[in-house]
């Protein structure tokens, strides 16, 4: 190595290893002195490298040398964005330069690639940080980066709620976040934004977040969007299009007749339960057998029926699936009973598996709107929330409640006497009522009921899937599902 590559490596060392010495003090105390001293540091390796020819060195060093330029003249806000950046840069010199100490002077693919990540990273921070400088500047509320975006005048037909989810080895977030920001600002418009303009000054924690959540406004269609985020460090994205008329099928109509409709699919799985689950599989079932034929040619019309109250309804776009494989399943069924030869358990279990997935997309489709309602107390404020919960809720189209108690670690007397006083209330109107107890607590939850058993006895179950079934297909249920709609109370 001849004197002029031995001293440009000496003095190369040298100064990196003062630049790291600058990093450590402005970390703990911001210092123009010391940003100054950095600076000239970048820009005297910058010049340095170039002239001996290591064009990859004085490429980083020239990026480093900009962004603290724009940081110096306050463009940019100093924070530790900027320093973790200025690090991860020094850090990719010192490897450069030794393989340039080897000789060869070729430096591995992989290393130039992070080289050219930093380069990305920090052209990003300085191409917002100067397109926001009198926000920075000023530091007047509502006037950075998110809000400048926020502020402008929604453009665009369509619209996105978009999930970012940040590599974990990203050495910083706020640049990702820049990068993905003039993405939005390039193909439309800021809506929503999880991150605000103090995310981006705050000096300390900004690497923990991992995901980012906004809505775009755009002309451009879904397909069209993965081209513009496929950036550095942004590992996947999830698209939710928020578009009015892809979203039209999801609206729910108050005050409408569609309940109807699960009335009668309800109805139609209880006599399927019926009929499925209590007659002993022993017997050898055939056609001549009054009681079945009566049972089939009623869920035959129950079905009749529901097809009819799915075409009056406002809702249906998702139900076609189901109304196709429901009839599938009950001409499986009618055939099935129509064999002279005995049902095989394995097939008799099938059956029955099928018959209860149904009923769960049934339910699925249904609760919190039609029939079924849901309460999820927290710890604080359970008596208000209580009843609260029993003065809004609709109690003519309501067939049972099931209150999920999962989020609670204890029932005080209070909370007890509350929960016993709105469960008689609504068994006053002919409601069921569903206790759901899982978690950690769930035992101690339990023993808190099992105490209570001579005073009022609860329907106690451990999932949501559990509960349903459970009371779907009591043996008193449907008997008091159909006293309702006799007398008019379920509307």
């Amino acid at each position: 190595m001849d004197t002029m590559f031995q001293l440009y490596m000496e003095d190369t060392e040298e100064m990196l290893q003062k630049a790291e010495e600058c990093l450590i003090r402005l970390e703990m105390e911001y210092s123009s002195v010391e940003i100054n001293e950095l600076f000239r540091i970048a820009h005297t390796i910058k010049g340095s490298s170039h002239m001996v020819g290591y064009e990859d060195i004085g490429n980083i060093m020239h990026k480093i040398e900009d962004m603290l330029d724009c940081a110096r003249n306050g463009f940019i806000l100093f924070d530790q964005d900027i320093v973790s950046l200025c690090f991860k840069g020094l850090d990719i010199v010192k490897q450069m330069l030794e393989y340039k100490k080897e000789g060869s002077g070729e430096v591995p693919k992989d290393l130039m690639d992070e080289a050219l990540m930093i380069n990305e990273d920090v052209g990003a921070l300085i191409r917002f940080g100067k397109k926001e400088e009198k926000s920075v500047v000023v530091k007047q509320p509502g006037t950075g980066i998110v809000s400048s975006l926020l502020n402008k005048k929604v453009k665009g037909r369509n619209k996105y709620y978009i999930t970012f989810f940040i590599e974990e080895d990203a050495p910083m977030v706020s640049p990702v976040l820049l990068m993905i920001l003039k993405s939005v600002e390039d193909i439309g418009s800021l809506a929503y934004s999880s991150v605000t303009d103090s995310f981006f000054s705050e000096l300390s924690g900004t690497n923990e977040i991992k995901t980012f959540d906004c809505i775009l406004c755009t002309d451009m269609e879904e397909a069209e969007l993965y081209a513009y985020f496929d950036l550095f460090y942004v590992e996947r994205i999830n698209v939710v299009d928020l578009t009015r008329n892809k979203l039209e099928g999801n609206d729910y109509f108050f005050n409408s007749s569609d309940h109807t409709f699960y009335i009668i699919i309800l109805e139609i799985f209880i006599r399927l339960y019926h009929l499925l689950f209590n007659r002993s599989k022993e017997i050898k079932i055939n056609g001549e057998e009054p009681n079945i034929i009566k049972s089939l040619y009623s869920i035959e019309s129950l079905y009749s029926e529901a097809v009819n109250a799915c075409d009056r309804m406002k809702n249906k776009d998702k139900l076609n699936l189901f109304i196709k494989d429901l009839n599938e399943f009950l001409t499986f069924i009618t055939k099935m009973y129509k064999r002279e030869n005995a049902i095989a358990e394995e097939l008799y279990s099938n059956i029955q598996f099928q018959m209860l997935n149904l009923s769960k997309r049934a339910y699925n489709y249904a609760k919190g709107k039609y029939l079924f309602r849901i309460l999820k107390p927290e710890k604080t404020d359970f008596i208000n929330k209580l009843n609260d919960f029993s003065e809004k809720v609709n109690k003519s189209t309501t067939l049972v409640i099931f209150i999920d108690l999962s989020q609670l670690d204890i029932l005080y007397e209070n909370e007890v006497k509350t929960l016993i006083e709105f469960k008689n209330c609504m068994e006053n109107y002919g409601l069921e009522i569903g206790i759901i107890v899982k978690g950690i607590y769930a035992r101690r939850i339990i023993n808190i009921f099992d105490s209570i058993k001579s005073i009022e006895k609860f329907n106690i179950f451990q999932s949501e899937s559990d509960a349903l079934l459970g009371i779907l297909y009591s043996s008193d249920f449907y008997y008091r599902m159909l006293k309702r709609i006799d007398n008019g109370q379920l509307k």
